[in-house]
């Protein structure tokens, strides 16, 4: 197993996150740009053949931009979790190997991992904000593997989606009655930002605390 510089692991991670959240203001504002350009040109009747393909490009590629940031920021949350249970696997003292544990998706197990066997109390899922992750999670997996459909079914209430409220209240849109997820503002990666950066804070000090002398990393961040 690969032991890693937790400190400069966790520096790289919340660097990452800030330059994904410049990397969207940049992007946002070129859309923007060309959005008001086009409607310009459409107004004075000065767009060509192509306005509907030129148009539609224009109306789809934010979304498509942004729920692809939320996917890498998630992947990197996912990434930042596996090298602490890596490097917590190569303690002193620790004999149970993360392949042993097992969880719903990787994400658990690497929690599981960290609360089992490090006893690492901030990463248990009860507490604040892991709520929220479970619903990060999720709309990771509909973006990734049901393109980005809440439910298959369109006369099903939308309303009683489990992740409904939790898209309203961040204002992400999901379109017609199947509810397709259109990040089209900056809201919810904020706030991943915000707790995911309370958590691996949290992860941190609690494993600095407990393993003190911790055993040399391989300088890797």
């Amino acid at each position: 197993m690969l032991k890693y510089s937790l400190p400069l692991t966790n520096t790289l991670y919340l660097k990452n996150l800030k330059s994904y959240l410049i990397l969207a203001d940049d992007n946002l504002n070129r859309f923007k740009d060309q959005n008001e350009n086009f409607t310009a040109r459409m107004i004075r009747k000065e767009t060509g053949a192509d306005w509907l393909e030129e148009g539609s490009h224009l109306n789809n590629i934010e979304w498509l931009f942004l729920n692809s940031i939320f996917v890498t920021m998630y992947a990197s949350f996912e990434h930042f979790l596996m090298k602490v249970a890596s490097t917590l696997e190569g303690q002193p003292g620790i004999q149970i190997k993360l392949s042993h544990i097992s969880g719903r998706g990787i994400l658990e197990q690497y929690t599981n991992y960290l609360r089992l066997v490090g006893g690492l109390a901030s990463a248990s899922r009860e507490r604040s904000p892991w709520g929220r992750m479970s619903h990060y999670q999720n709309v990771r997996n509909l973006l990734a593997h049901n393109g980005g459909i809440m439910q298959d079914d369109g006369d099903k209430a939308l309303e009683k989606h489990k992740d409904f409220k939790f898209l309203q209240q961040e204002d992400v849109v999901m379109a017609s009655g199947v509810g397709m997820i259109r990040i089209r503002n900056k809201k919810i990666l904020e706030s991943f930002v915000k707790d995911t950066t309370l958590l691996t804070n949290n992860l941190l000090n609690e494993f600095n605390q407990k393993y003190p002398k911790q055993a040399d990393a391989d300088d890797l961040g």
